[in-house]
């Protein structure tokens, strides 16, 4: 037998949804889980156990004991990817024996030997994870006791789905009443879980914040009620420009707005850009001082490794200062500085 990788289960899509429901995915340590990863340890004199999470691409460890296994792994080298394509626990006396395991890509190089695994499973029947142990020495897979791991994962589960529950009571706190979007707060933890995201993938991010051109003139002529409709309608363009799980449209505060892009590169946050653009152009939204509301755009992107907040914020709000100073109404992407250390800013 040779290793094969295992499908997705018939519920993929629904298991991803739910897992981004959760909101759990790079987010930091917690004593809730490290102490479940800590009793399957002295239970089991394991020298491993860990909780991770699967979702499309990646396994990400939200507990793990030991530095023999890494904080992340790209899912078609997981083990455990084998749990959650088949909904049931694995034990593996011998990774390097076993013919299921037969030229698996990682196991060569571990100094583990034994493995055992029981699905997370989340009503109804989605199997987000898995909580394991391994042990350098092979074993017995006949005689394990899977019983109080089992037993480990339903807790472990409880607290994943009372984070969803808390996740959702801190989120109306995180949301801006004017228009339903995130407000400064909860731009501040996506963009932050952005980037952890980035740096675990090694996939591009980018920031957009989006400024409505003269919209004091429009307050001081048509009154607040009329800017706060017109923050109201451009809030659900936004809304509607994006979708995937872990995009995130905020009210960055005032009149500007921002767009969080995860694993989105250059050219795919421009044309989020433009489209935004486009929306608002069709909108057609009378402004007292010119045809129709218009909004400055600025883009910023970094790869993965390179990513951190400060310097997409600074990097966006330069490519709008740009924007808004070039003539309004349009897309402004910023670029790393050239050999000579100059700002390269480009027009979309």
């Amino acid at each position: 037998m040779v290793w094969k990788l295992p499908e997705p289960p018939a519920n993929e899509a629904e298991r991803l949804q739910v897992l981004a429901a959760c909101n759990i995915m790079d987010t930091g340590r917690d004593e809730r889980f490290e102490r479940l990863t800590r009793l399957a340890t002295r239970f089991y004199q394991a020298d491993v156990a860990f909780i991770g999470l699967v979702d499309s691409g990646f396994q990400w460890m939200k507990s793990v004991n030991s530095e023999d296994i890494a904080p992340f792994i790209v899912r078609e080298d997981s083990i455990c990817n084998m749990i959650v394509q088949s909904g049931r626990p694995l034990v593996v006396g011998d990774l390097r024996t076993d013919p299921r395991l037969q030229g698996h890509p990682v196991v060569p190089r571990l100094s583990l030997r034994f493995y055992a695994g029981v699905p997370l499973v989340m009503e109804p029947n989605l199997v987000l994870g898995s909580m394991c142990v391994m042990r350098r020495d092979p074993g017995d897979e006949q005689a394990f006791d899977l019983t109080p791991l089992i037993e480990l994962a339903a807790i472990a589960v409880d607290e994943i789905e009372l984070w969803k529950l808390n996740f959702e009571l801190t989120r109306l706190s995180r949301v801006d009443a004017l228009t339903g979007l995130a407000n400064r707060r909860g731009f501040d933890d996506a963009l932050d879980r952005a980037v952890r995201r980035a740096r675990r993938t090694e996939m591009p991010l980018s920031l957009l914040l989006i400024d409505i051109d003269h919209f004091k003139t429009l307050n001081d002529r048509l009154g607040h009620p009329a800017g706060d409709d017109v923050l109201r309608r451009l809030g659900g363009l936004l809304a509607g420009a994006v979708s995937r799980p872990y995009d995130a449209v905020c009210r960055y505060g005032g009149e500007e707005f921002a767009v969080v892009l995860p694993d989105t590169d250059a050219a795919g946050a421009r044309h989020i850009g433009e489209l935004v653009r486009r929306l608002l152009e069709q909108a057609a939204i009378p402004h007292p001082t010119q045809a129709r509301v218009t909004a400055s755009i600025g883009v910023a992107t970094f790869a993965g490794r390179d990513a951190s907040t400060a310097a997409l914020v600074a990097a966006a709000d330069s490519a709008l200062y740009e924007a808004k100073h070039g003539g309004r109404d349009r897309v402004m992407a910023w670029q790393p500085p050239d050999d000579a250390g100059r700002r390269n800013l480009r027009l979309v």
